[in-house]
């Protein structure tokens, strides 16, 4: 069975870079009342530039270049806010947060026999099974409250607060304030979306700094993040990525189905379907098939599948062994993409600006939180 992953990160927009100019953001954070809200989290979406609240709820972060980000700012027992911004310049934004519904009450984790395993489903889906994932470690489970539905085998997590990810072998700390998740074994379909923000780790040694750079370097290498910003370079080929055109048709029992002009019939078996045929074109897709420029911006275009295949990269052992396939030899990474959306825009950073409208399969889909880096992240 092929892994089928919506792409979840975030909701960001972040940094189309206009210049090479830094700029700061500062203001405060309040209720609805105006009373300061001191040590509330205020962070620029899935980058490493955030800042916490003074006692006065005054924050400043500085050094940001100048570009568009999403300003996430959270305090346990209120709503977070989510607030698209543009800088350009030096910029105040004063932040009011809503008290969520109910009395605040102290977290109680009751007995459940089951928990262990949602747990450890939870991670897998969450964080990943690679080996940079099997050296990551979630620092507060008890924050994550658990639903699951016995008919439907779905699994559906939430959490009050920020999750904590210790990524040991990247070196960073990751904070992340879930806001869904979702999984579903008899489909293959997981979900789950929120707002990252990465503390960078403090290398005990110049070796130690030598091998996040390494590490890191590799987990970019390959990566969805990666083959957007090599489309919009135009370097895609050159940094290792062909794709061509996947068409899938569900079949019917007896039912034959003509296989489309100029293409190869494929044995992929996808996930979101108890019955399926693909067939994989056998010409590459030019850039401008699947990209156009849109002002400041890009748009994603493609109907079907895009099925990507970095060659400069072998698969990893575990991805291998974890779909039966022992006894194969690693082969180049292939995944798989798809719009729910006709078309989806990106900025000229490669970040997606509606990445629920996005489907990734096969490799993209099994690496997970354990191998995303932030956004502001340049080799």
């Amino acid at each position: 069975m092929k892994l089928c992953f919506l792409l979840t990160a975030c909701s960001l927009l972040i940094a189309n870079v206009y210049a090479q100019t830094v700029v700061t953001l500062r203001g405060t954070v309040k209720d609805a009342g105006g009373k300061p809200l001191p040590f509330a989290s205020v962070f620029l979406n899935q980058t490493t530039m955030g800042a916490r609240t003074t006692e006065s709820g005054s924050y400043e972060i500085g050094g940001v270049p100048s570009g568009r980000y999403e300003v996430i700012a959270s305090y346990l027992g209120y709503e977070p806010q989510i607030l698209p911004l543009e800088l350009v310049e030096n910029r105040t934004l004063d932040i009011v947060l809503k008290e969520k519904p109910g009395v605040l009450k102290e977290l109680v984790v009751r007995p459940d026999k089951d928990r262990e395993y949602y747990m450890q489903l939870f991670k897998k889906v969450f964080i990943g099974e690679g080996a940079v994932a099997q050296q990551c470690k979630l620092l507060n489970p008890d924050r994550v409250e658990f639903e699951y539905d016995r008919g439907t085998m779905e699994l559906k997590a939430k959490a009050d607060d920020f999750l904590e990810v210790s990524n040991p072998s990247l070196g960073y700390n990751i904070r992340f304030l879930l806001i869904h998740f979702e999984h579903s074994p008899r489909t293959g379909y997981s979900m789950y979306y929120g707002n990252p923000l990465f503390e960078p780790m403090k290398p005990r040694s110049k070796a130690q700094e030598k091998r996040w750079e390494k590490n890191r370097e590799k987990a970019y290498r390959g990566s969805a993040l990666h083959f957007c910003r090599s489309l919009i370079a135009g370097s895609y080929r050159g940094e290792g990525f062909t794709m061509r055109k996947l068409v899938r048709r569900q079949k019917e029992q007896g039912q034959v189905i003509q296989a489309p002009p100029d293409s190869v019939m494929g044995i992929m078996r996808s996930p979101m379907f108890s019955r399926s045929v693909s067939y994989l074109a056998r010409k590459e897709l030019p850039v401008d098939s699947v990209l156009r420029k849109s002002g400041r911006d890009y748009v994603l275009r493609f109907s079907d599948h895009l099925y990507v295949v970095y060659g400069k990269e072998k698969e990893e052992r575990l991805y291998i062994e974890k779909y039966l396939r022992s006894n194969d030899k690693p082969g180049p990474q292939v995944s798989i993409m798809k719009l729910l959306a006709p078309e989806v825009r990106m900025d000229g950073n490669g970040n997606l600006e509606a990445p629920m409208d996005v489907i990734f399969e096969n490799y993209w889909a099994w690496e997970k939180l354990a191998v995303m880096l932030p956004l502001d992240y340049r080799l």
